[in-house]
């Protein structure tokens, strides 16, 4: 199959990444049909994409006509045969249950298009098991966005084992085509690169707080102006570079061996999930939010992450033509 074959998408799951997925594919110009097994679940979805379409034309990067253009591209089903029929290009964006996804899957496969590629968003799971059940693996492909997905750029498109090269160029393409900024994994491992790096970060993060040598907020606020500000410029890589290989190597040498190498679960998050404070849907995490976020509304710490998310994206992304 060749890009310009690529007709209709189909997402599978409604949840916030889901519905921003769908929201993405259809600012790229595609008819998208948005599957979830809950009317109730698809109407909050649509009311979270016309919210954040309003964040978009706030911030100058689509016109009133360009969303109802948008709106009108995405329809809802709660009919798997329906939602998947017509579509080219299908990504399930389901809970991280690897029964589950294998078990929907399967039956996607049955209904679908038999040249679609069939994507998979899984953070956490091996891409090659998450399509084991089906019966041609050439056409799956993993598909990992980042929270606002509608936002953030990266995609991470994965190469499980059964994976085609067509297949894995096809979906870059797609990605391309939609404005994101497609990087390809060429093997595939559980927790994919991006949740890995955060994780490694995290893992010292948690310590450092653990061990009493900071506060969260003081956290945010030296990653934000020091390795964050760099790195969201230039790249880890790059500015190892910069910085020179010498002087990292001393620093990795010295820093490494006093470094938390901890496997377990961080004390932070068994502390705080225990009490029954799981981030902002709960009210309360490291911070504390004032809205339900399981209410239709954006709540407005997110309204205010997205509004910098899409200055950042104007400015970094838009400005210049994607690699």
């Amino acid at each position: 199959m060749k890009l310009e074959e690529i007709k209709q998408i189909t997402v599978l799951g409604s949840g916030v990444m889901g519905h921003g997925i769908a929201q993405g594919f259809a600012m790229g110009g595609y008819p998208v049909v948005l599957y979830d097994i809950d009317d109730a679940l698809l109407r909050v979805a649509l009311s979270h994409i016309r919210e954040s379409l309003a964040l978009f034309r706030e911030a100058g990067l689509v016109s009133p006509e360009e969303t109802t253009a948008v709106m009108e591209r995405l329809s809802v089903s709660t009919d798997l045969k329906q939602a998947v029929e017509n579509s080219e290009f299908i990504i399930e964006v389901i809970p991280e249950i690897l029964d589950l996804k294998q078990s929907v899957l399967k039956e996607v496969e049955a209904l679908c298009p038999g040249n679609a590629i069939i994507a998979s968003n899984t953070s956490h799971l091996r891409v090659s098991e998450v399509f084991a059940s089906l019966e041609d693996p050439s056409r799956s492909v993993g598909a990992h966005y980042f929270n606002p997905p509608q936002i953030c750029p990266t995609v991470e498109v994965v190469k499980g084992e059964g994976t085609s090269d067509a297949t894995l160029s096809l979906t870059y393409d797609l990605m391309k085509k939609i404005k994101k900024v497609p990087v390809r994994l060429h093997k595939d491992v559980v927790g994919l690169v991006v949740n890995r790096l955060q994780t490694a970060l995290l893992r010292e993060a948690f310590y450092l707080y653990e061990e009493g040598v900071i506060s969260a907020e003081d956290i945010d606020h030296a990653v934000r102006g020091s390795l964050g500000f760099r790195a969201a410029s230039i790249g880890p890589m790059a500015m190892v570079d910069m910085g020179g290989l010498d002087a990292w190597l001393d620093c990795c040498e010295k820093l490494l061996p006093i470094m938390d190498a901890g496997t377990d679960g961080p004390k932070a998050l068994k502390t705080l999930v225990a009490d029954g404070h799981t981030g902002i849907k709960s009210g309360k995490g490291f911070y504390e939010y004032a809205v339900d976020f399981s209410q239709d509304g954006l709540d407005e710490a997110v309204k205010k992450r997205d509004r910098e998310f899409l200055d950042r994206l104007k400015r970094r992304f838009l400005s210049t033509p994607a690699p």
